[in-house]
């Protein structure tokens, strides 16, 4: 099984299913794979095309060059000599309003928010009640 810092993905869906209230404000969540978060990409550069330009198209190189992009800044990895393209800070607004709107998590949000949730819950583990 995987492991990240520590913790298998089998804890981190446990973690998810426990806490899930406190990720989301709907009752039904999706979790997006990255697959779905691809087509969201697209849907959402579609978007910022068809408001710049008038067409709803977008060509599959810009697609995969953002993907590389917006997966290095959420895991929080360097950036600096990638190429991104114009208007991203506009796509990635569309994209996360998207996901919102859809009452859909991709997998490296719930993972962000469960490796805070088990970082609160080993800090307040560690603490020992005062006799």
């Amino acid at each position: 099984m995987a492991v990240l810092n520590g913790k298998s993905v089998l804890d981190m869906i446990k973690e998810f299913r426990r806490n899930w209230h406190t990720f989301c404000n709907s009752e039904r969540t999706t979790v997006c794979g990255a697959d779905s978060m691809l087509l969201a990409l697209q849907l959402s550069m579609a978007e910022n095309n068809k408001q710049y330009s008038g067409e709803f198209t977008v060509s599959l190189s810009d697609v995969l060059l953002t993907w590389k992009y917006l997966l290095h800044e959420k895991l929080n990895l360097p950036v600096e000599n990638m190429k991104v393209i114009d208007r991203y800070e506009n796509i990635r607004k569309i994209y996360d309003d998207f996901l919102k709107n859809s009452n859909m998590l991709d997998m490296i949000d719930v993972y962000k928010k469960c490796n805070v949730l088990t970082s609160n819950y080993e800090n307040y583990a560690n603490i020992s009640p005062v006799s």
